[in-house]
């Protein structure tokens, strides 16, 4: 109602924050200051209550103020503060030299206050600790223990550690220390803190990629928060948990159900989470309200147990639906920051801001409930472009007008307790009363100096247990694989598993079972991320055309035959798990990152293995003893150990090798799995009992750059320039003679493979080799009418692309392995894995033919295992162009043409030449124009084949008629014309251009028209 004497439940005093409009706000952005926020408190959560600005004496109205969080006993608020230059709290008298202009920790004490704005307020860290680094997101530990909030500081994450025992001294061995940027490279990456009681022992607890953001503690003593798995494709941010001392970090909900971003999850008293749903961006960080049934569902759609139905596991709070796909209008508003009281009246705090427009006639702010339903039409049309959207009179720019209503989830009443401003905005409500205490879990980091505090333990009882999504089982397996290299299945034995199918794990280990000789898993693949510097060049371009960043591999270890495996890897790091095929290709991409703490002992059931029911391999190691190696360690191993457990080699090595100690083939109807060699250098071959022997196998070895092993931590480094285009260029002797790659795929034609690289013949637009973009972008795709396809994305017009040689693509509900389902690798190994059916009518395997003009080589037989292992593991990695960001000491830079310039200069002369037949709906070539300046941009590098030689590149050949015929306007009987005369001022703009991208600088004179 509009009467502030109202009451619902009782008023409860209340804290939150006041801040300006304007301030950037998207779960994207860590900590986006804005002069003008202060941390507020009312007696009262009432509009007639009175307002104490508790921080406006040391802010001078200069600061920024956000995430207020209440302690346990309602007597004490920690928040974040950002100062600004010369303001009264950036300041410190202990430390008179130092300036803090950071995010940084405050508490604010009225527990011995008279009144609410008479408490005291202190900043936790001393001034010379905040002034480090931008500390967020605060939230009080039980028990005293201190505080976990959001930081960017990346005390261990980046290689800014390099004193003593610190592991961020061997972070990036070889490389200079560097803070690091999110996987958008736009900020530095904040993760996740622990300091005590009196800002002293700050520890980083969590080493994701991008951010961490909004943590709490539930009640179990665990921190609750938001981490932002941004991995290939996969973009959005889930909820997690992790234990104070940063291990047991795993996913709570939310990695594969409906919606982007769950931002400021809390827990109910209940025990069920609300939380706000909404886009990565362009909401202002507003969307639904949500409840979740954490305790019965992992997704919305996955039961935890028996008896609970298949759907409910999130439900919209509000009974009317608000948007959270979608950046446009939500015409029922949106919420943000929800705070459920714990008072027993099932209420919930939240900011909301309605849906408005802006009038651009008037200049006014307009509800949406006063347009008609025509206007709410044209705003609401995704399809639309934004050039016509900004035509219209009312547009979707109106500031965010979030104020603080309190919510009863029963009966659906609604009150505002904090009226909405039209310069401020209210979020981040806090009620100011006591609620019960979690629980205080130890800690379970090694504090004696030694080995174990550089590592940690991965223990997966099967990767065969995997989800009724079948993400490591039949799914990620080719037609041919499944019908030779099935896995076999049984019906579950546990009562609380809901799968129809399982695998049936003691098949596949007996070793006189046939399962045991074609189970297809045969190693794991452990890899490292290499975070991107914070550095003003950007190095996107280095880094290449995919959505992956940067990664080493740290080493292989073998599956064992009941999918077991047991391994130590690098502690406080970031690393993703892969499991291969014989060959060394990833059945599916990991696309999230996995940590473990010093001398943490990670177990999984499996991959993906459901939340419910025990673990398949939890039966008897040995069940037909008579089938193994007759090895005293492996006939006295525990009833319930895994294979991988009782051989306990827990080391990676850089090679993949295999030879089987399990099956002794003495006994009746035993068959030893045949050995693996597919090392780098240095190959053998299996003697005649299938183990391997000391036989050198030279053939199958690289005959070109082996990626080294780093001496300090044993990583291999693959990059394209350095260990892929070598194998193009190559001279190898085949079938039909002695040719490289490069010397049959040289060809001009916009069409076909490309595999030059040399900088005076092959280097295109964007800097990177012609081969580089030839198998990771494919043309721009032609409809039956000879036209490109296009389509609108986010207002704009894009050129629709068809599927490129090399697959990297990968997200969390489509995470094939990216080598097996290229078709570069399917034509290279002569295998039909996983590659689209389209993709294979698109690029067909090439026919053996010994022809005297254009002969043609078994291709299936070009590349040694060897080869065949750098390139998948290439592939696998994500397709990158560089997977170091430092040569020499020096940050790597790509050459790419100016999109400055392109913007200034080359567009104009574009769009008065060829925008008459190359715009999107008219183009009868793969050259289109949308309209969009990275579009735009992105489609005229595609016609630079060769920036050492501009004149011959298809952007200039064709237009100035050196490169055969130009379509013309004029009658075919019409001799045709130049459309860019050789010499002209136009011809000249872009000719000097595509020369600047030249770094020999060799760029041929003009030639004769």
């Amino acid at each position: 109602g509009s009467s502030g004497a109202v009451t619902v439940e009782g008023d409860v005093p209340i804290a939150y924050v006041k801040r300006l409009n304007s301030v950037r706000m998207n779960p994207t952005d860590a900590g986006s200051a804005t002069p003008g926020g202060d941390l507020y408190i009312r007696d009262k959560s009432s509009p007639s209550a009175t307002e104490y600005n508790i921080t406006g004496r040391v802010t001078a109205g200069q600061g920024d103020v956000s995430r207020p969080e209440v302690s346990y006993d309602g007597k004490k608020i920690v928040f974040a503060m950002h100062c600004a230059p010369q303001s009264p709290c950036s300041h410190d008298a202990a430390y008179p030299t130092v300036q803090d202009t950071t995010w940084s920790i405050w508490e604010y004490d009225f527990s011995q206050a008279k009144t609410l704005d008479q408490g005291d307020l202190r900043r936790v860290m001393s001034i010379a600790d905040a002034s480090k680094g931008d500390d967020y997101d605060p939230a009080y530990l039980p028990g005293g223990q201190g505080f976990v909030f959001t930081s960017n500081r990346q005390a261990k994450s980046s290689a800014k550690a390099t004193s003593g025992a610190s592991l961020g001294a061997s972070l990036f061995p070889g490389q200079p220390g560097y803070t690091t940027l999110d996987e958008y490279e736009r900020e530095d990456t904040a993760n996740l803190h622990t300091m005590d009681a009196r800002g002293a022992n700050i520890q980083q607890i969590s080493f994701n990629q991008s951010h961490d953001r909004s943590p709490t503690v539930l009640q179990n003593g665990k921190i609750m928060y938001s981490r932002w798995d941004h991995v290939g494709g996969r973009n959005h941010f889930s909820i997690f948990t992790v234990k104070p001392d940063g291990t047991g970090m795993f996913v709570l909900y939310g990695a594969h159900s409906a919606g982007t971003s769950r931002l400021h999850p809390r827990e109910m008293q209940d025990g069920r989470v609300v939380t706000d749903l909404m886009p990565l961006s362009g909401t202002k960080e507003g969307g639904a309200l949500m409840i979740l049934d954490v305790q019965n569902y992992s997704e919305a759609d996955t039961p935890a147990k028996n008896g609970v139905p298949q759907n409910g596991g999130q439900q919209q709070a509000t009974t009317k639906p608000i948007d959270f796909n979608t950046r446009g209008i939500s015409l029922n508003g949106r919420v943000t920051t929800p705070y459920p009281l714990w008072d027993g009246t099932n209420r919930v705090l939240y900011a909301f801001s309605p849906c408005q427009v802006t009038d651009t006639k008037t200049n006014r702010v307009v509800a949406c409930a006063d347009l008609t339903q025509a206007q709410l039409a044209l705003l609401t049309d995704g399809k639309r472009l934004l050039v016509d959207s900004a035509k219209d009179e009312f547009q979707d720019t109106a500031p965010p007008a979030y104020s603080i209503q309190m919510f009863n989830l029963a009966n659906q009443t609604v009150r505002t307790v904090v009226k909405a401003d039209t310069q401020f905005i209210y979020k981040d409500p806090v009620a100011l009363m006591a609620r019960p205490e979690p629980n205080r879990l130890p800690t379970a980091i090694p504090t004696t100096p030694g080995p174990a505090i550089e590592i940690g333990t991965l223990d997966v009882r099967s990767v065969y247990d995997t989800d009724d999504k079948g993400r490591m089982g039949d799914p990620v397996l080719s037609a041919a694989e499944r019908s030779i290299n099935a896995i076999p299945k049984i019906a579950p034995t546990d009562p609380e598993d809901t799968r129809s199918l399982v695998a049936d794990i003691a098949a596949l280990k007996d070793p006189a079972n046939r399962h045991y000789l074609t189970r297809p898993a045969r190693f794991v693949r452990i890899t490292r991320a290499v975070a991107t510097p914070n550095s003003s060049m950007g190095l996107r371009e280095v880094i290449g055309e995919t959505d992956f960043e940067m990664q080493k591999i740290l080493g292989y270890a073998d599956v064992e035959p009941d999918g077991s495996f047991r391994i130590d890897v690098p502690a406080d790091a970031p690393i993703a798990i892969t499991v291969t095929d014989a060959e060394g290709r990833a059945f599916q991409a990991h696309t999230n990152w996995v940590q473990v703490r010093p001398g943490e002992q990670r177990t999984c059931d499996g991959c993906h293995s459901p939340r419910r029911g025990g673990a398949l391999n939890s039966g008897a190691l040995l069940p037909p003893a008579n089938a193994y190696h007759p090895n005293t360690l492996l006939q006295t191993s525990a009833a319930s150990q895994t294979m991988a457990l009782t051989r306990n080699v827990r080391t990676l090595t850089p090679d993949i090798a295999f030879t089987d100690v399990w099956a002794d083939t003495s006994k009746s109807n035993v068959k030893v799995m045949p050995c693996i060699s597919l090392r780098y250098a240095g190959n053998t071959k299996c003697d005649a009992s299938g183990k391997l022997s000391a036989t050198p196998d030279p053939a199958n070895d690289l005959k070109t750059a082996v990626p080294v092993p780093s001496p300090e931590d044993g990583s291999i480094t693959i990059n394209y320039l350095d260990h892929i285009q070598p194998l193009w260029d190559l001279k190898r002797t085949t079938s039909v003679g002695t040719y490289s790659c490069v010397d049959c795929h040289q060809s001009p034609d916009l069409k076909k493979l490309d595999l030059r690289s040399d900088k005076l013949t092959g280097i295109t637009g964007t800097g990177r080799a012609a081969s580089y973009q030839k198998l990771l972008v494919g043309a721009v795709q032609l409809g039956a009418d000879g036209k490109p396809i296009t389509r609108i994305e986010e207002g704009v017009q894009v050129a629709v692309l068809e599927a490129p040689r090399v697959d990297v693509s990968a997200s969390q509900d489509e995470a094939v392995g990216l080598a097996r389902k290229s078709r570069l690798m399917e034509i290279l190994s002569g295998e039909e894995l996983m590659a689209d059916p389209n993709t294979r009518i698109l690029y067909p395997t090439p026919v053996e033919k010994a022809a005297t003009t254009s002969p043609t080589p078994n291709h299936a037989t070009l590349l040694n295992k060897a080869e065949k292992r750098l390139l998948a593991e290439w592939i696998d990695l994500g397709g990158q162009y560089y997977n170091n960001p430092y040569v020499n000491g020096e940050l790597r830079k790509i050459n790419t043409l100016d999109a400055a310039t392109f913007n200034t200069k080359i567009r104009d002369v574009l769009n008065r030449n060829c925008n008459t037949c190359h715009q999107a709906g008219l183009a009868t070539d793969r050259f289109v124009l949308t309209g969009s300046d990275k579009g735009d941009f992105n489609n005229t590098l595609s016609m630079i084949n060769n920036v050492c030689d501009p004149d011959n590149s298809y952007l200039l050949s064709r237009p100035s008629l050196r490169g055969g015929v130009h379509p013309s306007m004029l009658p075919a009987t019409t001799p045709p014309t130049a459309l860019l005369p050789v010499g002209s001022a136009d011809y000249m703009t872009i000719r000097t251009w595509i020369g600047a991208g030249c770094k020999a600088r060799i760029v041929p004179p003009l030639p004769t028209p």
